[in-house]
């Protein structure tokens, strides 16, 4: 019988960083990009402007998240991590808190820039940096986990968001302010207490990597061995490199469509399919939201599961969630109008289950495909590119709609599921291959190897 590796365990260090990305997911994520198509059409008609006006503010958030992480990721490695994750934090909630009084809608857009460069700090550095140092196994787990927040969090701001927001949309300003508060709470407090770079810092290995007494320092700290993995300049070479960001990119186009989820409800409870309007639908404008944000945080789990298993069954459940998804949501409603409004919402949670692959897998992917050896600067780019390709969906989806209606709107859905998870099955498929071939090596290989 093979001798059992010792290994890290789980402490309550590590369960503090997971609660603290959770935390920050939960609330910053969770209220900025999937509670934002609540205020869309109320904004649109306090300032006079199109829904693709308001909607450009997201597109704002995407380009300063654009621009962010390479710089975040140099940052890094340069500045305490709580002291940057803490400035971070800073400049995503004193602006949202501003969108309760900005006099115009340009200075939504500024206010956009602004809190992207806070966010994509604390959704991708702060939470791929950090448990990529802390997890050694189960890193998709914690990662699906965490990330399955911002659906746990969808459904809570929206479903709460629709009551404070009211039949007649008039309360947009008091949800800004609240969520506003809500953010700063759930992002500095735990920054504050629970981050610290590596587990080698406090005298720990990341949980699950073997244990190896020898290597302890006489101050007590650890450290461990370099992860391999593909050299950055390497990975420019080949071709799945590429498929992993452009498929990462089409994967955040097609998540954004749910940021018109609520306006598409709003669409159906006063106007209507046919001139039919669904009138029961107006108190619940946050519901079907609310019903994707379920799926993503089942979906998340799951993802986080699957993938540590196998990549593309979890490829596999996306693709069919977001076809099944964005088919209910668009035919139901249609054909049997009041009658289909809860299997609607139950074709949300479907979507959910697609949209978990943006944030759950993405991540698992890079690390699956190129290892550890140049991570953060591989994910950091496929993060620009995520969020680049995002921000043009943010917007478009809207122009879409209002120049050629919500059936144009869903068909183009459709075949950009298909199409971006074609992507993203190859890019699996290709690395697999590639990895066997190079530097991948199991933990029981590396154990026999040092033994």
């Amino acid at each position: 019988m093979a001798e059992k590796i010792a290994r890290q365990g789980l402490t309550w260090r590590h369960v503090g960083v997971v609660a603290t990305m959770m935390l920050t997911l939960l609330t910053a994520v969770g209220i900025i990009f999937i509670a934002a198509g609540l205020c869309y059409r109320p904004v649109a008609q306090h300032f006079g402007v199109q829904v693709s006006d308001v909607s450009f503010y997201i597109t704002c958030v995407y380009i300063g998240s654009t621009i962010a992480p390479i710089p975040a990721g140099w940052l890094f490695d340069r500045m305490n991590p709580k002291l940057l994750f803490s400035i971070a934090s800073i400049i995503v909630f004193v602006p949202y808190l501003g969108l309760s009084v900005y006099p115009a809608i340009w200075c939504f857009w500024i206010a956009g820039i602004i809190i992207g460069l806070g966010l994509a700090t604390l959704e991708y550095t702060m939470t791929a940096g950090i448990l990529s140092r802390w997890f050694h196994t189960n890193y998709g787990t914690v990662i699906g986990i965490s990330f399955a927040m911002t659906g746990l969090g969808g459904i809570i701001w929206n479903g709460w968001g629709q009551f404070i927001l009211g039949p007649d949309l008039s309360g947009w300003a008091n949800l800004y302010q609240i969520y506003g508060v809500f953010i700063a709470v759930g992002t500095l407090v735990p920054i504050l207490l629970f981050i610290r770079r590596t587990p080698e810092e406090v005298g720990l290995l990341p949980y699950g990597m073997p244990l190896n007494a020898e290597e302890a320092t006489e101050e007590g700290k650890i450290e461990a061995p370099e992860e391999p993995g593909i050299a950055f300049k390497d990975a420019l070479r080949l071709p799945f490199f590429w498929t992993m960001l452009l498929g990462a990119g089409l994967l955040n186009i097609v998540t954004t469509i749910s940021q018109l989820f609520a306006t598409y409800v709003q669409f159906l409870g006063h106007d209507g399919w046919n001139g039919a309007p669904i009138v029961a639908l107006l108190l619940l404008s946050g519901t079907l939201e609310s019903f994707a944000s379920a799926g993503q945080m089942v979906g998340k789990v799951l993802v986080g599961i699957i993938e540590s298993r196998s990549l593309l069954a979890a490829q596999i459940m996306g693709v069919c969630g977001g076809v099944i998804g964005v088919l209910m949501i668009w035919q139901l409603p249609k054909i049997f109008g009041e009658a289909g409004i809860w299997p609607m919402f139950c074709g949300g949670a479907f979507y959910g289950l697609m949209y978990a692959c943006s944030t759950a897998m993405l991540p698992f992917l890079v690390r699956e495909c190129f290892g550890g050896k140049d991570y953060d600067r591989i994910y950091s780019l496929q993060v620009a590119i995520f969020n680049l390709l995002g921000g043009f969906g943010a917007t478009a989806w809207a122009v879409l709609m209002q120049t050629f209606g919500w059936d144009a709107f869903f068909i183009f859905c459709l075949a950009e599921v298909i199409l971006t998870f074609i992507m993203i099955a190859y890019t699996g498929i290709a690395a697999y291959r590639y990895r066997e071939k190079t530097w991948y090596k199991s933990d029981e290989q590396l154990a026999h190897q040092e033994a």
